[in-house]
């Protein structure tokens, strides 16, 4: 059923935050969509979703009340059909035009996935000049499903009653397993020694077994005979976690193969796509029982730096973060391994955990192929990276070859490029100019060079590849790029990846502390740059913190993230990742298996990014894909 509570909204509500426990809810049928289709929603950032027909209440300041509003389609629940929206532009609307910026809360459709816009901004006025309130009515539809909600604005002089007001919501179901195993669930339940895989909560010289119980590690190997481990990444689908309020409710569903970041203030939509295509390779340096050490690859090892797991090897594909609310502010992440891999398997459930730390350079172009200069041609979209496509045979330079067909850069002359916009025929390409039979890099340095994808087309910033690295990479060849290098504690699992939001500083839901000049400057220690951008000196370094008690800069005392809650949740009390380890890898076979971690980003010190991205603050990614140990 519905659940009816009493909602409105005001400046600077407490909120209490606990940790909140993996649960399996149910879930009865949304009103306000057709039967069986995945519903859509309207979303309130404080309250989370409005089911049909429920009201939200302000009260006003000067005259006006400010609602934040998103809007989300394909929104998961029990025994519902998502829906093909193709890429279609969605959009709320008012009959009445009774609220302001109505039209800025839309989002871009993702054919069948679950999608939400950003949260925006949505003004009503009260009536005779702020005496009376003004109610206003608010529509969103996708398909056969639709919503609609109301907004009331009630007047200073006569404030939301917290009695007479209500919101009518719906559980929010994001995971629609129904059991969790708890032999593997990264905690050490009643009746069992430790956690797998292997060496987790277990004596010296002792492993932990797939029935969690710890036996000698002495014991002969039962896996076969394998030397390597291969972990690739594939496209994602449905939902791999949530974020969770102090009750335990779900705020916001986790989509698999998202890259979540930030605190609850994102202006960044959410999430960035993971791509395929990644591999990884680690080692089997030890074998006791059906437990797998796991270690580092080198790039001698593996033959390529892009799949091998020591320092300084890369980490997928160049990862484009496009900010669709804010092209300018879109970046471009190479990950590189900061620290040697090291971990463990399973062989006979599939289990693992890898501990992998990542550099994340992050590069700041907006959108690369905007068509400004000869070597960023224009192409449809957001791309923040190079992209790796094939390419109408075109010069585009600033001389007298500009527009002519060509074979390679060397036709365009000095500073021209052979390569215009992208095509999968000669039909595609203007009277006279092919297109190329072969993938080539379409912006940066490698500019009209030939190309391999190193992922799938997942949307207009892909296909990326490192053979059409961004503009600065490798680091040094370009001034002012990379605009961040950010540490990343990367602990992938198969299990459940989460972390609680705490208490801290002048802040109620901390997920990623940092320690900071909170009471004044707002600055946090380790800023390169502290006196140009006004925060106190000496700026130290970067220091990540659990409680004020690890922040021993006087100017920077306060342990906190830049605004509190996750990932444009300021609600938010957990935020969880579900892994699936990969079964039985006796067979040699590629298994499908989803690594998880929760994370935390420290702040770029680049003003512009970390208030698009709201860093420091929280991480999550999960990674889909399938597991499969290599002779």
């Amino acid at each position: 059923m519905h659940q009816r509570q009493t909602s409105y909204l005001r400046s600077g509500a407490a909120l209490a935050s606990v940790l909140a426990c993996v649960a399996i809810l149910a879930l009865a049928p949304r009103a306000g969509h057709a039967q069986g289709q995945c519903p859509t929603e309207l979303k309130e950032q404080t309250s989370g979703a409005v089911a049909d027909g429920g009201t939200i209440c302000a009260t006003a300041v000067s005259n006006k009340c400010t609602f934040q509003l998103e809007l989300c389609v394909n929104q998961l629940e029990a025994s519902c059909t998502p829906q093909d929206l193709k890429k279609k532009k969605i959009r709320a609307s008012s009959p009445t035009l009774c609220a302001g910026g109505i039209g800025k809360v839309n989002l871009k459709a993702n054919g069948m996935s679950s999608v939400c816009g950003s949260f925006v901004g949505v003004t009503v006025k009260t009536k005779k000049h702020g005496t009376k309130a003004r109610s206003c009515k608010i529509r969103g539809k996708a398909k056969k499903a639709k919503t609609g909600i109301t907004l009331l604005c009630q007047p200073e002089s006569a404030p939301c009653s917290t009695s007479t007001t209500t919101t009518t919501t719906t559980t929010l179901v994001c995971l629609t397993t129904t059991t969790l195993p708890t032999c593997g669930n990264g905690v050490v339940d009643a009746g069992e020694q430790c956690d797998p895989p292997c060496g987790a909560g277990c004596a010296s010289g002792q492993f932990c077994n797939s029935s969690c119980q710890c036996v000698a590690a002495t014991a002969a190997c039962t896996c076969p005979a394998s030397t390597k481990l291969d972990f690739t990444t594939d496209v994602g689908t449905g939902t791999c976690g949530a974020v969770t309020n102090d009750s335990g409710a779900n705020l916001t569903c986790l989509s698999c193969a998202g890259l979540y970041f930030g605190g609850g203030a994102v202006a960044v939509p959410l999430p960035a796509t993971v791509p395929d295509m990644g591999s990884s390779l680690t080692k089997v340096s030890a074998c006791s029982d059906t437990c797998l050490t796991l270690a580092n690859f080198t790039s001698t090892d593996t033959g390529s730096n892009r799949n091998c797991t020591s320092v300084n090897c890369l980490f997928g594909p160049p990862l484009p973060i496009p900010n669709t609310a804010a092209a300018p502010l879109s970046t471009c992440v190479i990950n590189i391994v900061a620290a040697d891999a090291q971990g463990f398997a399973q062989c006979d459930t599939g289990a693992s955990s890898i501990n992998l730390p990542l550099t994340s350079l992050t590069y700041l172009f907006g959108d690369l192929l905007n068509g400004t200069t000869p070597d960023r041609p224009s192409v449809d979209g957001i791309q923040p990276c190079p992209i790796c496509k094939k390419a109408c045979k075109v010069c585009a330079s600033t001389g007298a070859s500009n527009g002519m067909a060509c074979t390679s850069n060397a036709d365009c002359g000095a500073g021209g490029f052979c390569g215009g916009s992208t095509c999968t025929s000669d039909t595609d390409c203007p009277a006279g100019i092919s297109c190329s039979a072969a993938p080539q890099c379409l912006g940066g340095p490698n500019d009209g060079l030939a190309c391999t994808p190193g992922s799938g087309s997942l949307g207009d910033p892909y296909p990326t590849s490192h053979d059409c690295p961004p503009p600065g990479f490798p680091v040094g060849t370009l001034a002012g790029q990379p605009i961040g290098t950010l540490p990343i504690p990367f602990a992938l699992t198969t299990s459940i990846s989460s972390k609680p939001g705490v208490v801290s500083g002048t802040q109620q839901r901390v997920f990623c502390g940092y320690c900071r000049d909170a009471a004044n400057t707002g600055c946090f220690e380790g800023d390169p740059t502290a006196a140009m951008d006004g925060c106190p000196e000496p700026a130290g370094a970067l220091h990540p913190c659990t409680s004020d008690a690890d922040c021993t800069t006087a100017n920077y005392a306060s342990c906190e993230q830049r605004d509190q809650g996750a990932f444009r949740q300021g609600s938010a009390a957990n935020v969880f990742e579900v892994g699936a380890p990969a079964g039985s890898m006796i067979d040699g076979a590629a298994h499908p298996s989803t690594l998880v971690s929760v994370f935390c980003v420290p702040p770029t010190f680049n003003p512009a990014i970390d208030a698009a991205a709201d860093l420091p603050g929280p991480g999550a990614v999960s990674l889909p894909g399938h597991a499969q140990l290599l002779p």
